[in-house]
């Protein structure tokens, strides 16, 4: 993995209807490739970005659609330097130049996440399995999958990606968080947990979640073809002496998002609802996780 998005694993396979990859926000390169990025964007992307208040979640928001450009950029077989990034009414993101490509974008801690999908929907999230163990089961877990997990005993993993299953599923369809967390079953093909292939009656589509390093899950589905089982990882560390753009958007996922939980999580009986979580951020922060149908479970 190269500088500029070059996957040499991913571009000696056919090309793929899918394609899910990630980028760990703490190796080094990170701020160069924010950087790059920036020129890619909308003015109006651009605008929603700035008014994060938080430098890391302006990066781990930049980065995010660094990863959906390379994602595109390989299954539409194009430069991603050559594709730009539009938002839909509804608030997604799309290429200006293949409005038809499905893609979605999640960003959690200390990694960004983005899928790309030919010919169906595509819905993307990761989480860190310590956020949602502060959540009850009461929270976002139907009877079925409560019983289950209780079945298999405790299993924070497993938890962690029903979470982000349910985010990649309304991710998936459009509705967002407003589908209602609790509203949204998932049936595993096996134990449940990572590794793990899963469907839900909300939505047709097949969907699969995977662990990465450091204690945090992420799951992707599709509408059409089998989903990836793992991200590629994209490394955002350039060549030396490139002179790329330097950005402020400077990341420190331990601390750049460090603000009180004035509710607190664990006293919530319906942490995952839209209205629970209305009054959490400024209004321009809820744009953002809106448009991304991501929310932040509690504070790095």
């Amino acid at each position: 993995m190269t500088w500029g998005g070059t996957i040499a694993a991913v571009r000696a396979a056919p090309s793929p209807s899918s394609l899910f990859l990630a980028c760990d926000l703490r190796a080094p390169g990170v701020e160069e490739a924010a950087g790059a990025i920036l020129g890619r964007l909308s003015a109006a992307d651009l605008e929603r970005v700035a008014r994060l208040r938080a430098p890391a979640d302006r990066t781990r928001s930049v980065m995010a659609r660094w990863l959906a450009l390379h994602a595109a950029s390989r299954l539409l077989e194009r430069p991603w330097t050559s594709l730009r990034l539009g938002r839909r009414p509804r608030g997604g993101l799309y290429v200006t130049a293949q409005p038809s490509l499905s893609l979605s974008v999640a960003h959690s801690g200390r990694y960004a996440v983005a899928a790309a999908a030919l010919g169906g929907r595509v819905g993307v999230d990761v989480e860190q399995v310590a956020r949602v163990a502060a959540l009850p089961d009461s929270a976002f877990l139907t009877p079925a999958e409560s019983s289950a997990l209780a079945l298999t005993g405790p299993s924070p993993d497993g938890r962690a990606a029903l979470w982000a299953l349910k985010e990649a599923a309304t991710k998936l369809t459009g509705e967002g968080l407003r589908a209602g967390m609790r509203h949204v079953g998932f049936q595993w093909s096996g134990p449940p947990g990572t590794p793990g292939f899963a469907r839900t009656p909300y939505t047709p589509g097949a969907f699969t979640t995977c662990s990465l390093p450091g204690g945090y899950v992420s799951a992707v589905g599709v509408t059409a073809g089998t989903p990836p089982t793992a991200p590629v990882f994209l490394s955002a560390t350039p060549p030396p002496n490139t002179g790329a753009e330097r950005t402020t958007f400077a990341m420190h996922p331990a601390e750049g998002n460090r603000r009180p939980d004035r509710q607190g999580v664990r006293d919530r009986d319906d942490a995952a609802s839209w209205t629970a979580h209305a009054g959490e951020y400024d209004a321009e922060e809820d744009a953002e996780e809106d448009a991304e149908a991501h929310i932040r479970l509690s504070i790095d």
